[in-house]
């Protein structure tokens, strides 16, 4: 991924294997959108190509949609940081990215540990960032 140090739009497809206290996920199938300093887009696809989760975060907000749980997250970014103890969205954004020299990332967070390998990346195309919180859903809160 040698375009790191100077993208201003970067989408990828993604497959990360996900270790949690307790669990394993293998082989979870993804898309990430992010644009430079403004913007991250997640979409995790879980049991037979249903999307489960999706994310938008901003260095305002997160928005977060679990479809499997019909439940969604919608909170300051400052205040989700403090209360998870999450980097910075910079931060954020250059884990993401790791130091540009293949195409694999690997993030820790607490007991959380997250090998991620992309595909089909594309940089400086534009992108938009979908997301829609169906009305039933339940608002949770970290």
């Amino acid at each position: 991924m040698p375009h790191v140090a100077d993208y201003e739009w970067m989408s990828a497809k993604m497959t990360m294997n996900i270790t949690a206290p307790g669990a394993e996920f293998n082989h979870v199938s993804g898309s990430l959108r992010m644009r430079r300093d403004s913007t991250v887009w997640i979409s995790a696809t879980a049991f037979m190509g249903m999307e489960s989760l999706r994310m938008v975060a901003t260095p305002d907000s997160v928005v977060m949609v679990n479809r499997m749980n019909q439940t969604y997250l919608a909170e300051p970014y400052a205040k989700l940081a403090e209360t998870l103890q999450v980097p910075s969205f910079k931060e954020i954004q250059a884990l993401l990215l790791g130091d540009g020299s293949n195409d694999q990332v690997t993030l820790h967070w607490g007991p959380y540990r997250v090998n991620i390998h992309y595909s089909d990346i594309h940089w400086d195309e534009p992108t938009q960032f979908p997301i829609k919180i169906n009305k039933n859903y339940q608002r949770i809160k970290p």
